[in-house]
């Protein structure tokens, strides 16, 4: 059943895996009611293995079917279609340039989003390069945009929530479907680990806090329709950037083991 009003979410994700991570359950809602959902890739995903001989060109056809394949989870589930944008950056090596900020305002301009879903730059959970830039592009270039264009800007993976949006329990069957397709990424006990450990405890820790079923965000805050920038940062956040960011940095450290140009990719192109 349609709204009685369509809106269009727009989901920027660094990499192909980062939605059944980072925010699947209001990305399940949005196409349960109807909505119109647009996934924006970043990246292609080429470095996210360790397996020397799959790095590149290989590696990115595995996961764009792959995530054709979790989006169909999704889609047959709700009977609404997902539409993919890619924008062919290489992974690990995302542009934070005038550039690239312009071609994500231009595509902002053009799709008209209602609502933006994407990483969270300044408290962030995830440290890797692309998700805080990810992140940072979309800030951006909100202040590229004219204050009738700006959506309403949600960031997930972030340390600092003061949003929350209603969720199913009952959806953790779908997620959990949707994540095992990405099989380049994760086996069926990576699955079941992150599922119970890292959505359901996050899910069971915001229920004690509100007393419904939710999935958290941190909103942009606006002043006069402009975008306002974070102002002092506490002892606290400041341990919290310390502890991701060691921890997740860590794990990227291990794929980026080879440059571009040795997987037969060039970084001055997009694919």
């Amino acid at each position: 059943m349609r709204p009685s009003k369509v809106m269009k979410f727009l989901f920027f994700t660094p990499h192909p895996d980062d939605i059944e991570l980072g925010c699947p359950f209001v990305y399940l809602q949005a196409l349960r009611q109807g909505h119109a959902v647009v996934e924006v890739v970043m990246t292609n995903g080429e470095f996210g293995t360790t397996c020397r001989e799959f790095k590149g060109a290989r590696l990115v056809r595995i996961r764009k079917h792959e995530l054709a394949r979790a989006n169909k989870v999704f889609e047959q589930s709700t009977s609404h279609t997902v539409h993919v944008r890619y924008l062919g950056y290489i992974d690990g090596y995302l542009p934070l340039t005038p550039d690239a900020i312009d071609r994500v305002t231009h595509l902002i301009r053009a799709e008209k989003p209602n609502f933006v879903f994407t990483c969270d730059p300044l408290y962030a959970q995830d440290f890797h390069p692309d998700h805080l830039r990810t992140g940072l592009l979309v800030y951006y270039s909100l202040f590229r945009l004219r204050k009738v264009e700006r959506p309403w800007v949600f960031y997930y993976y972030s340390t600092k929530t003061d949003c929350y949006i209603k969720c199913r329990w009952v959806d953790f069957r779908l997620v959990a479907a949707a994540l095992a397709e990405h099989k380049s990424q994760y086996s069926p006990l990576a699955v079941k680990f992150i599922i119970m450990f890292y959505n359901k405890l996050s899910i069971c820790r915001h229920f004690l806090e509100r007393g419904w079923v939710s999935e958290s965000f941190r909103a942009q805050p606006y002043r006069n329709g402009t975008p306002i920038t974070p102002g002092h940062i506490s002892l606290l956040q400041r341990l919290i950037y310390y502890i991701f960011s060691t921890i997740t940095l860590w794990g990227v450290r291990q794929l980026h083991d080879l440059t571009p140009e040795q997987v037969g990719l060039d970084q001055t192109k997009t694919y």
